[in-house]
């Protein structure tokens, strides 16, 4: 963690940057309307859901609160994933299920499988926040929140979200575990960066209400994530327990806005973070995801939620290393919890919880709660009238051209371009010189480099053209610093993203060196960012530097054509990256 001088240094620069009354504005403004309201959601069938609920034994019920996994792809029912995830519906009568890869028609057909194999419907869900390419090998891709919030274009983000919805209920999945609602105001977050919105909370409230009026308009569930705020944490929860410091008076002001605006809203589900935060409940090592304190006291009465609690992921560090799956089933319904997600030990999970209530410390009314508030969201997606979907609708849905303009639309206004010393960009009189591109990956995630070369090398007018690919530590640099001295111009795409359980999104150092290296040879230098934004505090010397936020293609289709002068500069910072470039900063053209 951060040391505790840090802490307040960060602080004091959100509350110089936002006044009390401007926190006031933010919680009073109105971002629910101007969208016509679709209504696909009906109000829930209280007569099937209590006709249910009476018709299910105290075990039932309680595996009802259980949502297991599944890769997505269609095992064979011969094969063991397939048996396994069968004795979880017909024996345990389990909830659901989160998928996590997998094409979609193969993914639609095994969710029809298990469909099937079940008087009541299941609950499937996935975590599509950029869109069902992020699981997916033939979804959709959108740049990432950060690119939204660099638009401040709440349309375009409404817009993200119905199409989304709508690839959704195509493949049979009814609750997305998005938006990030977390405000990313520590640089160096290893887990949110270009997850979030931005470090404005009315931003990050704006275009996240605008995202769930998308996605429940197209009648998919909405999760607004991590509560209460996991955008000032530099530990990944993925390999740790983070430890938040924050006062309460903190949270009010500042990580709890937009979850409030979002409850405002009508979200219909709320994801609960791994982050310990021992001012507001004390207990050693115990996340949110397992407090009642925050949970039943701040989430549940407090801020007056009433829909659907999720915890994070339970096989994550941030728990397993502290509790066993019997602790954590516990705790998890003592906390207000409905969906227990991927327990590791879905029988062990339903074992424990039911010994609780047959020895009286757990009431079955409390078990009773939960499910009804599950059945009533089954209801009202009407999966009690239609578990299943049409497989002959998935191709002509997911991907479609209106996903591909929607993303374009989202790429063209996000492009920040964030210095431009001498004014090199756009490019004037390209076809007299010579460029040098030395792409640059953390290592952590595959980039995107080839597109970018291929489109760079079809629509640049340079005399000649020179291309370098490297990933991770580079070692000796020696030769690219030699071809850079015959180039007029050298462009640095840094493909540094979020990964988990890698600890950072920055570069190395040997990456580092080699940008300051090329800066100080007097040559121009432009750096673009397909990813994290805060990268130019490594070589604040740069000639030109550009925030892209994501390497989706459309974010390079953008990128080289505002390079080329074909479509304009239009993003503005949704974060400070740094002392000299702040949030809101971006030069147009």
């Amino acid at each position: 963690m951060r040391n505790y001088t840090t802490k307040i240094f960060t602080f004091s620069l959100i509350l110089i940057f936002f006044s009390s009354a401007e926190i006031s504005n933010i919680m009073s403004a109105d971002y629910t309307s101007g969208y016509n309201k679709v209504k696909t959601f009906t109000e829930p069938d209280k007569e099937w859901t209590e006709s249910k609920l009476a018709s299910m034994d105290l075990r039932e019920k309680i595996a009802q609160m259980i949502i297991s996994y599944s890769d997505g792809y269609l095992p064979s029912e011969s094969s063991a994933e397939f048996q396994r995830m069968s004795n979880l519906i017909t024996n345990e009568k389990i909830g659901g299920f989160i998928f996590f890869k997998g094409n979609s028609l193969q993914e639609a057909e095994l969710i029809n499988k298990l469909q099937r194999l079940t008087e009541t419907p299941l609950l499937m869900s996935a975590d599509f926040e950029r869109g069902t390419k992020m699981r997916l090998d033939d979804g959709s891709l959108f740049p990432s929140n950060m690119a939204l919030g660099a638009t401040n274009n709440p349309d375009l983000a409404y817009e993200m979200g119905l199409q989304i919805a709508k690839e959704c209920r195509a493949i049979g999945i009814h609750q997305n575990y998005a938006p990030v609602l977390d405000i990313n105001n520590n640089p160096d977050n290893p887990i949110i960066n270009v997850r979030s919105y931005g470090e404005d909370p009315e931003i990050v409230s704006k275009l996240g209400v605008s995202f769930i009026k998308g996605l429940q308009d197209g009648g998919v569930i909405a999760t607004a994530k991590h509560f209460p705020g996991h955008g000032d944490t530099d530990i990944d929860s993925h390999s740790d327990l983070p430890v938040l410091n924050f006062t309460r008076n903190r949270l009010d002001n500042l990580e709890l806005i937009p979850f409030q605006k979002a409850i405002d809203a009508g979200v219909m589900s709320v994801m609960i973070a791994h982050l310990s935060l021992p001012t507001v409940d004390d207990e050693n090592f115990l996340p949110a995801s397992l407090s009642a304190k925050l949970i039943d006291g701040i989430l549940i009465r407090e801020m007056g939620f009433k829909g659907l609690v999720v915890t994070d992921a339970l096989n994550m560090a941030g728990i397993v290393k502290h509790f066993t799956t019997e602790e954590v089933a516990l705790k998890c319904v003592n906390a207000g919890v409905d969906l227990i997600l991927m327990p590791q030990g879905e029988t062990k999970t339903i074992n424990a919880i039911e010994n609780a209530v047959i020895n009286g410390s757990v009431s079955e009314e409390r078990i009773n709660e939960s499910v009804r508030k599950i059945l009533d969201a089954k209801s009202r997606l009407k999966l009690n009238e239609n578990k299943y979907t049409d497989l002959s609708l998935v191709p002509s849905v997911v991907n479609s051209g209106n996903a591909k303009k929607i993303s374009q639309q989202i790429a063209d206004e996000s492009i920040t371009l964030v210095k431009n010393t001498g004014d090199i960009l756009p490019f004037k009189n390209a076809s007299e010189k010579t460029c040098l591109i030395v792409s640059l990956n953390n290592g952590n995630e595959t980039a995107n480099s080839n597109y970018f070369a291929e489109k760079f090398e079809s629509n640049n007018n340079f005399k000649e053209s020179y291309f370098y690919d490297l990933s991770g530590d580079i070692g000796n640099s020696s030769d690219i610093i030699s071809d850079a001295a015959n180039a007029d111009v050298i462009i640095i795409p840094i493909y540094a993203k979020v990964k988990i359980k890698t600890g950072t999104v920055g570069l190395p150092s040997s990456q580092l060196s080699l940008i300051n290296s090329l800066t100080s040879s007097g040559k121009k230098v432009i750096v673009i960012s397909f990813g994290n934004p805060y990268l130019i505090r490594g070589f604040p010397d740069v000639s030109s530097y550009l925030c892209a936020y994501a390497d989706a293609e459309t974010s390079i289709n953008s990128v080289i054509e505002a390079m080329n002068g074909i479509i304009k500069f239009k993003g503005k910072l949704p974060v400070s990256v740094s002392s000299e470039f702040k949030l809101g900063h971006g030069i147009t053209n």
